[in-house]
């Protein structure tokens, strides 16, 4: 099985299909778009760029932008404005990572079983928050 080693076989651009399971609301809502990982001061820039379709309403366009950095064992991922999100292990199958952003709770569960195809799954609870998103990656 191949999986990724070192940040910069992230390196391109990715295609990505995301759902969304709001629990709290009842809907699924969906996500397509792409997600560009380019290399920058420092390690990569990963900036996304998807379309989100909410039942009963407009097409939603939404932009995203992380920054990816090499951390022990695999990469740091930063927020655009430089704060700490979470940290990514490569060279295990399925690592996750957990966010504490109080009030609420975000755990991050990779899946590399596939790779170069990828999933991340979010699992966010809070008191107004209880949802899980699910994005997979391909190549472009």
């Amino acid at each position: 099985m191949t999986l990724p080693r070192d940040i910069a076989e992230f390196e391109g651009d990715w295609l990505l299909d995301r759902v969304i399971d709001d629990r709290l609301t009842g809907q699924k809502l969906r996500a397509e778009g792409g997600a560009t990982l380019r290399r920058s001061e420092g390690g990569l820039t990963y900036d996304e760029q998807v379309t989100l379709f909410m039942p009963g309403q407009p097409p939603f366009h939404g932009t995203r932008r992380y920054l990816w950095r090499p951390g022990p064992g695999g990469i740091a991922i930063y927020f655009e404005d430089g704060r700490f999100f979470h940290h990514l292990t490569l060279g295990q199958v399925a690592p996750g990572d957990h966010h504490d952003c109080p009030p609420d709770s975000y755990d991050a569960g990779y899946d590399f079983a596939r790779w170069p195809l990828w999933r991340v799954r979010w699992t966010v609870k809070g008191p107004r928050k209880d949802y899980e998103l699910v994005t997979d990656f391909r190549r472009r």
